[in-house]
């Protein structure tokens, strides 16, 4: 079966096609082979897709603020009016709006908190530095929020010295225990077989 040949005119149908819905349709391969090998017509491609995601923005704004009319339905049945037209109803989408909101708008960036942390080194330092986030939480230095995540990094902290301090602990103990077990000591005759002597 012989490849269809993409001409101009097909490329310019396939561009317009794109744009208007946004898919590449069925005949893939040809179109992504020309996309890889020919610049110009892989700009125009992403120019096309561009259109078509405005396009798209264009129908989810309309859909989030102007509404979308829908037939009214009770008992499973449509609702009429005096004359006999059914009733219609306008429909917003709260999810749409949302949608285009976190599209445009990007999260916000946390701030940097003006806040002293004395030394942690201790428990006790732990509790010195929670008693100061509290403080400034009743000051209005910084918010609960704030707190909490600073309250956070202080228990981090210490978990980490804590288990330090466990380790060098342990170390300490077992190097104890080694240096007090009584050894075996090997003990060599005159005829040189050794004995081993506890």
């Amino acid at each position: 079966m012989r490849k269809l040949k993409l001409t101009k005119k097909l490329q310019a149908q396939f561009l317009e096609a794109l744009a208007d819905t946004g898919s590449v349709g069925t005949s893939r391969t040809r179109v992504y082979e020309l996309r890889k090998a020919d610049a110009t017509f892989a700009s125009a491609w992403q120019d096309a897709e561009e259109i078509a995601v405005g396009r798209l923005e264009d129908e989810a704004r309309r859909r989030a603020l102007e509404g979308v009319r829908e037939p009214l339905v009770s008992g499973g049945k449509l609702v009429h009016d005096g004359e006999g037209k059914p009733i219609t109803i306008r429909r917003y989408s709260d999810n749409l709006l949302l949608a285009l909101l976190k599209a445009h708008r990007p999260p916000r960036r946390e701030r940097s908190v003006p806040f002293q942390l004395s030394d942690l080194h201790s428990a006790a330092d732990a509790a010195a530095a929670m008693i100061s986030i509290a403080a400034a939480v009743a000051a209005g230095e910084i918010t609960p929020g704030e707190a909490a995540n600073l309250s956070k990094l202080v228990e981090t902290y210490m978990r980490a010295i804590e288990a330090t301090e466990f380790h060098e602990r342990l170390q300490a103990i077992e190097t104890k225990i080694d240096v007090t077990r009584p050894q075996s000591r090997v003990v060599s005759l005159d005829r040189g077989r050794p004995i081993k002597r506890d």
